[in-house]
């Protein structure tokens, strides 16, 4: 999988390329948004590596780069428990796990990096370009797959988490 950025005009511009049981997808829009995609058989004269380079070329030359993940931003969705979880909270942590690479992949914000469970929480661990539009797309999805309810939702900043939902958390927040 190849994933590219660009900084324009006040947003972040997304082209994401991976290959798929003989087909290339490529996948482009606005972070935050499902964008387009299309796709491209791969065939005998030419592999999945050699047409996602050629693909990428043209994002490239227009100033889309990869983004390393130590510049992408520490996200966390977190369900506080009351014991040290079960086999049915383990399999919810699964469901969000899924969820968000789905979110995170098809919005272009970008992935999941799994989770944990026990000291009385299961925490989710991501990496995005933009928590706010992180936020607001997790939002959509969790409650479109019913996993809203009691999530907590923050992201890193200066040795921080900063609590972007519910609007209306108070106390002190800490996924470990």
């Amino acid at each position: 999988m190849m994933k590219l950025y660009k900084k324009s005009q006040g947003t972040v511009l997304y082209w994401e390329a991976w290959e798929n049981q003989g087909v290339v997808t490529i996948h482009c829009g606005v972070i935050g948004d499902k964008g387009r995609s299309r796709e491209i058989q791969v065939g005998s004269a030419r592999d999945a590596d050699s047409i996602i380079a050629e693909e990428a070329a043209v994002p490239r030359r227009d100033g889309f780069r990869e983004l390393p993940e130590e510049e992408q931003i520490s996200f966390v969705i977190q369900y506080r428990l009351d014991n040290w979880g079960s086999g049915e909270d383990l399999k919810k942590r699964h469901a969000v796990e899924d969820v968000m690479n789905e979110c995170l992949g098809w919005t272009g914000n970008g992935h999941c990096d799994g989770g944990d469970i026990g000291s009385g929480s299961i925490n989710v661990w991501c990496f995005v370009v933009d928590p706010k539009s992180a936020a607001k797309s997790t939002l959509e999805w969790l409650r479109k797959n019913e996993l809203v309810e009691g999530a907590i939702i923050a992201y890193q900043k200066d040795g921080d988490f900063i609590v972007l939902w519910p609007k209306d958390f108070s106390g002190k927040f800490s996924p470990l």
